[in-house]
């Protein structure tokens, strides 16, 4: 039956008794392709013939068909050149297998032409491997036996195993015999050429060698070798010189030579070992040029007489070729594989980016909805934002800030853009950043350092961005310390680094800062904001006449530094010196006219420490006047500015119509919403409230006085155990917040919580009643003084049992007294003594009203009287030193103080009071009370302003 293989088109016969009912696998020996065969249906078994047993685990050898493949590529043939092989002659009736090699049974090794067909190892007899060539017939016998190997092949190595799973096949009957192969003769002698080098030259070695000796007669009966076998090289062990005692001792085992000369084994040094091929077994250490392990035994080639010189060269010849043809494969493979890698790497284009953090992700999309247009790249864009934050100014950090946006923009993977934003945005906006915003930049940093690590610009960011927003400086000293401790950091960052450490020191050690300050100076003499952090390093010691002298010099240096401006302005305004920072602005108003960053602190001041409500309004409003000059946040700014003006002076509809335009120009600006939220607090108006809380909330700098708008606004819903949970949120945030005490007392009230409610008062009541509430000199979310306790009058009188209880009226007559309606609390105080005529603290209250009114007098009898009362109410003793020190009895007076500071510590006016008493004594024992006051309040002004004069 002939097939055609279904891969490489060539055309097989086989014996149709082979194929079983189901179809067999036949494989093609030359593209090792496998396919399913099945039975030609017109085929009929011959008479008497048993069916094939089914071998479905052994594929069917498939004999080539003469001339029907296709011809073979010049690579399939390495000595294609040479000619091809005589046809096969017809073989011979009734002729006999030929016997198998004794060294058939030889380990099996690396078949470097495995490719030509599988060349299965021998098995043991009891299962024959199978033969991919058994169907082309047994080569005929030509009386070689062990000495009719192939060296070159065996040299090759052992051919492999048999497939898996084929031992167990039965063993498949034997071929019969093809007769011996027709041969040519030579074109001068006319003696049968049986080489196949010979047959391709169609010349004999002898006729080819002037003077070589006759052939043999015996060598014309030799056959020649098989046509049918791919191996029709003559053996190369032939081809050498030598006598036949030699090449049988160094082969044993092998025949005897029927040739006259010697055999000289090829050198393998001109061919490179190819190491152990993969398909097969393992290779022998050493090539033997042993007998072949092919199916059967190969006919003994003929053997040509001649001189050795001519068969060593034609030995030398045929290996050098093999050599050559290896050495060029290896070389040529080698540049081919190099060829495909490239190819594959121009293919696969450039390896995959790292995914984008999801910290990264989170902030891409509204960023690019803000810079629809961004020019320039992202290096352009870093680089612009590295300028704008050298220059250490407000507005330039505003502006870096919107660079390194925009550089992460356009490149996600910059992390020096992230580490430049966080840094703009810690100096920029301090503690005005919102808690959204600060935990947005905190996982920014994370995503950084997980890709880069802890590199130095990431780690002064993180520092920076912990003391701008959490206030707590132990956490961003080790990161510093951390800094300091690489050796091969820059001068600048190094000088960066001492300055966060001095930063860190500022509340506790001053001498460490200042240390610290100095470092930094010496690495980086240009660092504006050393001299900013310098001068506070003087104030938080009390030194403000060092502080202000250390600021004067820097402006005298740098007209234009703002920042430096702004903190000598501020410490005036602290010490109760308002004037002479109006004369700072005036003079640079007077330098540049039209300058907003002079005209604006100009106009604060006259509403938030003058008290000129109505003249800050005018100021502003001249400012509107020459809006287009300004951007649109510097115009929403001076719109702020003048709500709260207005609201102060008593306009909340043009205090309304201020904030909303402002609104308009800078969405969700925070100083807006607040005052809008005031103003509908003052109306009563819950909702509108409601709807502006949001806006401001996390953003006040002051997470109590959130508390407490937030309380207040929960009393106007009708929500009074709500309001008193967010009263005490505030004073357990800060215990100095006088407002939240009398506040939560309110809630109470209101609730109809008596006991709670006087609880709450009580407290109240012990607490220093000169100052109700922290507060900024200047600042940009202005409430005016008392604002927060307003409206919330008659809630406790509500819980009176009758005209004999005192309680309610002295703690509305407290309530009143703190709302500086001081009429309405002498009047609740005078019922409460009607009732209870020795009521410490309705006396206290009574002489410390007194002395508002400069009834020094009467405010020093009521003062004997509460003290006399109330031994262990530290107010009564407050208000007795108090008016002790104003009729100038110095001595009772500290004797008074002390005693209140003894039952109450924390009351800061007796310490202030009585440091200013010591003062005539000694200034150092003054000012050493002094600074410690201002070190645990930094906001108690009247500390500040005695330790001023103190100085001067």
């Amino acid at each position: 039956m002939r097939i055609v293989c279904q891969k490489c088109a060539a055309a097989y016969a086989i014996d149709d008794k082979l194929i079983t009912a189901k179809g067999v696998r036949a494989q093609c020996p030359r593209c090792r392709n496998l396919q399913l065969v099945r039975r030609d249906p017109s085929a009929v078994l011959a008479a008497g013939a048993p069916a094939p047993a089914s071998q479905p685990a052994a594929p069917v050898t498939l004999t080539p068909v003469s001339g029907a493949a296709p011809a073979s590529s010049p690579a399939d043939d390495l000595f294609g050149d040479f000619g091809a092989p005589p046809p096969p002659a017809a073989p011979a009736p009734g002729a006999a297998p030929a016997p198998k090699s004794a060294q058939g049974e030889r380990a099996s090794g690396s078949d470097l032409f495995g490719d030509f067909g599988a060349m299965p190892s021998p098995a043991p007899a009891s299962a024959p491997p199978v033969d991919p060539f058994a169907d082309l017939g047994t080569p005929a016998s030509g009386g070689g036996g062990a000495g009719a190997e192939d060296p070159l092949l065996d040299f090759l190595g052992p051919a492999p195993s048999a497939p898996q799973g084929l031992e167990s096949q039965p063993s498949r009957p034997a071929k019969p015999a093809a007769a011996p192969a027709a041969t040519f003769g030579c074109r001068v002698c006319q003696k049968p050429l049986t080489d196949s080098f010979d047959q391709a030259l169609g010349i004999c070695d002898d006729c080819r060698q002037p003077g070589s000796a006759q052939v043999p007669p015996a060598a014309a009966s030799r056959p020649a070798a098989p046509a049918g076998s791919s191996d029709f090289l003559p053996p190369m062990a032939d081809l050498g010189g030598g006598s036949e005692s030699e090449a049988q001792g160094s082969e044993p085992g092998r025949g005897a030579e029927p040739r006259g000369g010697a055999r000289v084994p090829i050198s393998t040094d001109i061919i490179p070992d190819m190491g152990p091929e993969p398909r097969s077994g393992l290779r022998a250490s050493t090539p033997q040029l042993g007998a072949e392990p092919r199916s059967g035994s190969r006919s003994a080639p003929v053997r040509i007489s001649g001189g050795g010189r001519s068969r060593g060269g034609k030995g030398g010849l045929v290996a050098g070729l093999v050599g050559l043809v290896v050495v060029g494969g290896g070389v040529g493979g080698y540049f081919l594989y190099q060829q495909q890698q490239e190819a594959s790497r121009r293919q696969a284009g450039p390896p995959p980016a790292a995914p984008i953090p999801d910290a990264v992700q989170a902030v891409l999309p509204r960023w690019k909805l803000k810079y629809l247009e961004i020019q320039g790249t992202s290096a352009e864009r870093f680089a612009y934002g590295q300028q704008q934050l050298a220059r250490d100014e407000r507005f330039a950090y505003a502006e870096a800030e919107e660079s390194f946006q925009q550089a992460l923009v356009l490149d996600p993977a910059s992390d020096a853009a992230i580490a430049g934003y966080v840094q703009a945005l810690a100096l920029g906006r301090g503690a005005r950043m919102d808690d959204a915003t600060f935990q947005e930049a905190r996982a920014l940093l994370s995503a950084a350092e997980s890709r880069s690590g802890r590199t130095a610009p990431l780690l002064l960011a993180h520092a920076n961005l912990l003391l701008a927003r959490s206030g707590q400086p132990e956490q961003a000293r080790p990161l510093a310390e951390e800094l300091l401790a690489r050796a091969e950091l820059p001068d600048a960052q190094r000088a960066e680094a001492h300055l966060v450490l001095g930063r860190t020191w500022l509340s506790s050690s001053r001498e460490l800062a200042r240390s610290h300050f100095d470092s930094a100076q010496k690495l980086s003499p240009d660092i504006k904001r050393l001299h900013y952090y310098r001068a506070l390093a003087h104030a938080s010691g009390g030194e403000y006449s060092a502080a202000l002298d250390t600021l004067r010099k820097r402006l005298e240096a740098s007209p234009k530094d703002w920042e430096s401006l702004a903190l000598t302005a501020r410490i005036y305004q602290e010490v109760g010196e308002p004037s002479e920072a109006r004369k700072l602005y005036e003079a640079r108003v007077k330098a540049e006219p039209g300058e907003l960053r002079a005209l604006l602190p100009l106009a604060m001041l006259r509403y938030q420490a003058e008290g000129n409500a109505a003249g800050a309004v005018r100021d502003l409003r001249a400012l509107m006047k020459n809006r287009e000059r300004y951007d649109a946040p510097e115009v929403a700014e001076v719109l702020v500015h003048l709500a709260a003006a207005e609201r102060t002076a008593g306009s909340q509809d043009a205090a309304v119509k201020s904030a909303e335009e402002a609104l308009r120009l800078v969405k969700d600006l925070p100083e807006a919403h607040l005052q809008l939220f005031l103003v509908a607090l003052g109306r009563r108006d819950a909702e509108k409230a409601r709807a502006h809380l949001p806006g401001f909330r996390g953003q006040l700098e002051d997470g109590a006085l959130e508390k407490v708008l937030e309380g207040r606004l929960l009393l106007l819903e009708k929500k009074p155990l709500e309001a008193l949970e967010a009263f005490q949120d505030a004073v357990r945030l800060d215990a100095r917040r006088l407002d939240a005490q009398l506040l939560a007392g309110v809630a109470a009230a209101s609730a109809k919580r008596r006991d709670d409610a006087f609880r709450a008062l009580h407290q109240a009541l012990q607490s220093d009643p000169l100052r109700l509430e922290p507060r900024p000199a200047t600042s940009a979310y202005w409430l005016r003084p008392r604002e927060t306790v307003e409206g919330v009058e008659g809630a406790i009188l509500a819980l009176s049992e009758g005209p004999e209880d005192p309680s309610p009226l002295l703690y509305e007559g407290l309530l009143r007294f703190h709302q500086h309606q001081f009429d309405a609390a002498e009047r609740h105080l005078r019922s409460v003594l009607e009732v209870d005529a020795n009521n410490a603290g309705a006396l206290a209250y009574r002489s410390l009203i007194a002395l508002q009114r400069g009834a020094t007098a009467e405010a020093r009898r009521l003062g004997e009287r509460s003290a006399a009362a109330g031994r262990q109410l530290p107010v009564s003793h407050l208000a007795r030193g108090l008016a002790l020190a104003e009729a100038r009895q110095v001595e009772p007076a500290k004797r008074a103080l002390r005693d209140a500071l003894a039952l109450a510590p924390t009351l800061l006016s007796a310490q202030a009071r009585l440091a200013q008493l010591e003062s005539a004594r000694g200034k150092d024992a003054a000012r050493d009370t002094l600074v410690k006051v201002v070190g645990l309040d930094p906001a108690y002004l009247p500390a500040k302003r005695m330790l001023y004069l103190l100085e001067r």
